[in-house]
């Protein structure tokens, strides 16, 4: 697809965001999700930040669904994705940007702190796309000065509310999940976000995470489909601690 036809396409599913009741809506956002990853990366660049950004970010702002939440969520993702960064978002509006890390936070949080922890297998898809915007969202907070220290504030007790809830997610796969095996998936993917930001903050979650440690790397260990992920993500995290308690 060229860039005058993704243009056009942008354009129209734009307007099509501007009515959360509209049945279109939700063809747009899946429209989008379908799209964007397939638009060569000439091609993206090319094309103004503005069509989308502007009608994606009122919606931040507006009352929406949890089905209209999640799939607004995931076309976010797209972008960052595409993007490689959330850098555009923050030079866009930073206002917006934070809201949306917030509403991503939230809404990680209701999935991994779901007392049917069974739901979480139809929503794997939708949870790597929130995980996908909390990574980037960490490499903004912890390696650039994209963001002043009121808005890293702004977003970070909310973030690390979100972790809590995937370290309590971690400990309900291992200690009470009868087929752990089935959750193999979402579980590489809470241990690589886990690992990400504690190798950037490793004091904030220390007092939680510590004591946890030793029966993740023991789980991790014994499971062939875990093995390489537990022990990348979590074996530096705690050699650190030791190297603090000597």
């Amino acid at each position: 697809m060229d860039a005058a036809a993704c243009k056009k396409l942008f354009e129209l599913c734009s307007q099509s965001l501007s009515n959360t009741e509209n049945e279109k809506f939700f063809e747009a956002c899946q429209l989008l999700c379908s799209v964007i990853p397939t638009i060569s990366d000439d091609v993206f660049q090319s094309l103004p930040d503005t069509i989308l950004l502007d009608p994606l970010g009122n919606l931040l702002q507006c009352r929406l669904r949890n089905e209209q939440r999640a799939i607004l969520l995931d076309v976010y993702a797209c972008l960052i994705e595409k993007h490689k960064s959330t850098a555009f978002l923050c030079k866009h509006d930073k206002k917006r940007f934070t809201l949306l890390v917030l509403l991503c936070a939230v809404e990680v949080r209701m999935m991994v702190e779901n007392p049917q922890i069974n739901e979480i297998l139809a929503r794997q898809q939708h949870l790597a796309a929130c995980y996908l915007i909390i990574e980037y969202t960490i490499a903004i907070i912890c390696q650039s000065d994209e963001l002043t220290d009121d808005e890293v504030s702004s977003v970070l007790s909310k973030l690390l509310e979100m972790f809590h809830g995937c370290i309590f997610f971690v400990d309900q796969i291992i200690d009470n999940v009868e087929d752990k095996q089935a959750f193999d998936t979402v579980l590489q993917a809470t241990i690589r976000l886990l690992g990400i930001w504690l190798s950037q903050e490793p004091v904030a979650l220390q007092s939680t995470v510590q004591p946890r440690l030793n029966k993740w790397m023991q789980y991790g260990l014994n499971s062939p489909a875990c093995q390489e992920t537990f022990k990348r993500f979590l074996e530096p995290i705690s050699i650190n601690y030791e190297q603090e308690d000597e």
